[in-house]
This record gives C-alpha cells, structure tokens and sequence, in this order.
C-alpha cells in the first residue's frame, strides 16, 4: 500500500517513526515535506498565512498537487495548520482514498481548529478528552491512538544497567522542550538539592533557575538512549495540558529501558506493566521524595525499569500503533 505522509522531514518525528513503521510492515511510505516549494522561510510563510487566507489556500493547492502525483492509498495529515481546503482537494482529486489527521500534541496547540474545519475520514489523537469532545459533540469519525516509541530508534544499550548508570553519572535527567511550566518545575527540583542534567533550548518566557548542568540542544538518536538509559532517574512532567494523556518521551523512556517518573494520568495506568503509584507523583513534593527514595534503592529501580522495558516492547512500539491504525481504518 502506498502512504502519504503530510509533515515535515525530520529524524525523530512522529511523520518519521510513522513512515518507519508503515515500510517495516511491509507498505510504502513517502513523505510530502509542507516545506518543500515554499516562496519564504518556514517561520514567514506560517504567519502570512495565518492572516491571509489567500496565500494560506495557495498553499493547499499546492500541497494537494504534490500529494496527488503520489498516486497514494492513503493519506495521513500530522500538522495541524493546513488549511482545510487541502483536505477537500484531496477528497475531490483521489476517490476513495481515506484522508486522515493525526495529531501527536496537547489540546492547547490546535492553531485555528483548521483540523476541525476540515473534513477529515477520520481523526486519531492521544486525548481521549479531546477525542470525546470531537466524536460526541462536533460528531466527527475520531479515535484514541496513543503515542509509541519506535524499537529501531529508541534502543536500549547493551550493558548492564548498573554499568550504565555508574558511565553516565547522572542522578536526574530532564529532557525536552523547557517552556515556562517546565522550567518552573525543575527550578523547584534544583531547589531541593537534587542533582540535575538538563536538555533543551531555552524558553522564551523563563529561563532555568537553581544549580544544574544545562546542555543547551535536544537529545535525539544513540546520545538519548545512553543518557535515558544511564540516568538512574529520568524525571518526565507532562505539558498541563495533556488532560488524561502522555508524551512521546514516556514511551520513549521506558522503550529505552530507563527508570521514569511522570505524572499520574488514567493512560498511564493503563499503559504501565508495573503498579502505577510505583512511577508516578500526584505533587511535586511526592516526586521529590520518589526520586530521593529510589536514588537510594538501585535494585528497586532497575527492576521497574525492566519491566517495564519488556512490557512496552510488547505492547507499545510505532508498529503496533500503526497496526491499529490500519484496523480502524478497514485497511
């Protein structure tokens, strides 16, 4: 079956793992870069397009023609921004084909609700809050399909843990993008004396405060899953806006085989292969002591790490999801 995958060309994307997983299934993927053709920069043509709907439905036609000479089965839209006209084009120039929209972010980054104005075959999102929403009140095709980690990608090393951990050096590792909720939350951990190593550009609003060790790119390929893999404790507070929901790293972190704390959401109980309340923090002061606990407990700590390495290999890689995609889709 042939794909087409509506995004950005990037490793370690969600478009990316998706197109990964659909060729290791055995289809063909490609992916149509929305930044390929463009008359500006990325940034530029994105804010002139929000405010001039002219040149936005340019963009669509564009977009729609590229994506037609594919000659696709199917059709998989991850951004969130395009203009709702795409969608009809598509509908329009490939009969039969399903157009569905996937959208891998918190609720609080759905832009202009283009994604609502169009109309999609089908919408997959990780929120169950917001699936409901769209199923149940704007009555659209929706479903709940969480995140995933890809086995290809995000791999646990091959040593022991323990050596692993005594490589690294690292107490508590944060990764990520370090927006103002973010910074605030590691600012109080840096306060409580916890040894921190953090990863990511600084945000706009708020920068990091407190003593840690501040690497300032992300973390991505074999240097993610050695430091996920050797910090003995991977510290993931989730966006405020994932309702019910998680991150891709909580997958991610426990694909790699480290030893996570995030907060407590209904999907991570229901995703967890160990007892929830053993990962997971209703507070921030509860986190604190967690990690001081299970800095102190090492066998404790990798005994939970691996079961629930063995649990997400099992029942959340990018080829599963992409399997239940396909089953709701009828394809």
């Amino acid at each position: 079956m042939k794909v087409v995958l509506v995004g950005r060309r990037a490793f370690d994307s969600l478009e990316y793992h998706l197109g990964d997983s659909f060729r290791a299934l055995g289809h063909h993927p490609q992916l149509v870069d929305i930044t390929d053709g463009l008359p500006v920069p990325m940034r530029l043509s994105y804010w002139i397009a929000r405010f001039a709907e002219p040149y936005d439905r340019q963009l669509a036609r564009q977009l729609a023609r590229r994506v037609r000479q594919c000659r696709p089965d199917l059709v998989l839209v991850v951004y969130r921004h395009l203009h709702p006209l795409l969608v009809d084009l598509l509908k329009r120039d490939l009969p039969g084909v399903p157009v569905a929209q996937i959208n891998p972010d918190a609720l609080t980054n759905l832009e202009q609700q283009q994604i609502i104005g169009a109309d999609y075959d089908c919408y997959f999102s990780k929120e169950p809050y917001l699936v409901a929403f769209l199923r149940d009140k704007a009555g659209l095709n929706a479903h709940y399909l969480p995140e995933a980690f890809n086995p290809r990608v995000h791999r646990r090393p091959s040593l022991p843990k323990a050596d692993a951990e005594r490589r690294q050096q690292v107490d508590v590792l944060v990764y990520g993008s370090l927006y103002a909720y973010r910074a605030r939350l590691i600012g109080q951990l840096a306060r409580a004396g916890l040894r921190l190593v953090v990863y990511g550009q600084p945000g706009r609003y708020r920068h990091l405060e407190g003593p840690v060790q501040w690497r300032t790119r992300y973390l991505t390929g074999e240097e993610k899953n050695r430091l996920v893999y050797g910090a003995k404790v991977v510290f993931n507070g989730f966006h405020y806006a994932e309702v019910s929901s998680a991150n891709q790293k909580y997958f991610e972190i426990n694909g790699i085989g480290g030893f996570q704390l995030c907060d407590n959401k209904p999907m991570v109980a229901a995703c967890t292969g160990v007892p929830s309340d053993k990962v997971t923090f209703d507070t921030l002061d509860e986190a604190i002591a967690s990690i001081r606990q299970y800095l102190t407990r090492p066998d404790e700590r990798h005994e939970l790490a691996d079961r629930q390495y063995r649990h997400f290999q099992e029942h959340h890689t990018f080829d599963r999801r992409v399997a239940q995609l396909l089953a709701i889709l009828d394809l």
